[in-house]
């Protein structure tokens, strides 16, 4: 079937083979690409290219270039230099695209690694400060829980100073209670002796009736000191009381202080675990930064031997250009000597017929003319 091996054209008209490549010029010192519209058998070379000088064709340059080659012997060192570069760019070309994506996500890959390395030292900074702020509570919590309990002894202490207090007190008042009943006793033991005694002697009434009055006010006193005794009883409890509930105000703050101190040391160790997981994955993703650094270089060496290859290739490439527009030039040369001792053999040829005609004629006439008799002198 026809086009079979004429390959397709691109969206500019040229003609392409079937691996999708354009086809190009057969000679190399032109390579552009050819206009095939699918019909018939691809072209080979430009049709309307010339070259100076002598106005050749590419065709006719590609067959010179071949003379050349053979002429200098380079037809096979160049046949398989070109294979071997056919096959060379044909494997560097997608290696070069291959090691640019692999450059391109390895550098994504790095970028995003040290991201996250740089997200995993601000949350390790932020649990740090955290921890720092947490450190921080727990020791003023601690701190206020040690005053609490202090507070709390204090306030223990002076309860038991103000019990110890009221409980002296309070039993100088029942001593005092009792001693007033004694004299109130002894002052009504007193009253009814004088009353006894007053019917046996008038003339000592009036000083019964004056020891009676001594007797009465001191029972009026020791009633008195009762009652300021019983007074201060009171106060004595009443400041008990106090003191117990300034107690329990103390231990109710102390225990709040040691629940809320218990709370943080909690805190702060979950923070410090945090902490040391942030750090163990940021020593990861720095190794794994460092695996990908050295990936990246190791790509980076691969890309510059390719390169450094195909620089290489380039210039043999070049030198056998040079080297081959040089052959060329000698086998243009050569073929001009040829064509002007084509054409000197030529006009010789041309001019022969001519010669030779006269010195054929002399030959018959001197074959024709008599000799002379007798013959000429000897």
């Amino acid at each position: 079937m026809a086009g079979d091996d004429s390959g397709a054209r691109d969206g500019s008209g040229a003609a392409t083979v079937p691996d999708g490549q354009v086809r190009r010029c057969g000679y190399g010192q032109c390579g552009r690409a050819l206009d095939y519209d699918g019909r018939g058998r691809p072209p080979e070379y430009c049709p309307d290219r010339r070259w100076e000088p002598g106005g050749r064709s590419c065709r006719q340059m590609a067959a010179a270039a071949r003379v050349a080659e053979r002429a200098a012997g380079l037809d096979g060192p160049l046949d398989s230099f070109r294979a071997t570069g056919s096959r060379v760019i044909a494997a560097a070309e997608p290696l070069a695209g291959q090691l640019t994506d692999l450059l391109t996500a390895i550098a994504e890959v790095r970028d995003g690694a040290l991201t996250r390395i740089g997200e995993a030292e601000s949350a390790s900074t932020a649990a740090d400060q955290r921890a720092a702020a947490a450190q921080v509570d727990t020791d003023r919590a601690t701190r206020a829980a040690q005053q609490a309990e202090t507070d709390r002894d204090v306030a223990q202490a002076d309860a038991r100073r103000a019990e110890q207090r009221a409980e002296a007190a309070r039993r100088d008042a029942e001593e005092q209670v009792r001693r007033a009943w004694d004299r109130v006793a002894e002052a009504d033991r007193s009253r009814g002796q004088a009353e006894a005694a007053g019917a046996l002697a008038t003339a000592g009434q009036a000083e019964e009736v004056r020891r009676r009055e001594a007797a009465d006010q001191r029972a009026a006193a020791a009633l008195a000191d009762r009652d300021g005794v019983r007074a201060e009883l009171h106060a004595a409890h009443a400041v008990a009381a106090d003191l117990r509930t300034q107690l329990a105000s103390a231990g109710a703050r102390a225990d709040l202080a040691a629940t809320e101190a218990a709370h943080l040391r909690e805190q702060l160790t979950a923070l410090r675990t945090e902490l040391d997981a942030l750090r163990e994955q940021q020593r990861a993703d720095a190794d794994r930064a460092r695996a990908l650094a050295d990936e990246f270089q190791a790509a980076a060496g691969q890309r510059d031997a390719a390169a450094a290859e195909a620089s290489r290739l380039a210039a043999d490439t070049d030198r056998l250009g040079r080297d081959l527009v040089a052959a060329t030039d000698a086998t243009t040369a050569a073929v001009r000597r040829a064509e002007r001792a084509e054409t000197l053999v030529d006009r010789l040829a041309a001019a022969l017929p001519a010669a030779v005609a006269p010195a054929t004629t002399a030959s018959d006439t001197t074959a024709s003319a008599p000799e002379p008799l007798g013959g000429g002198p000897a």
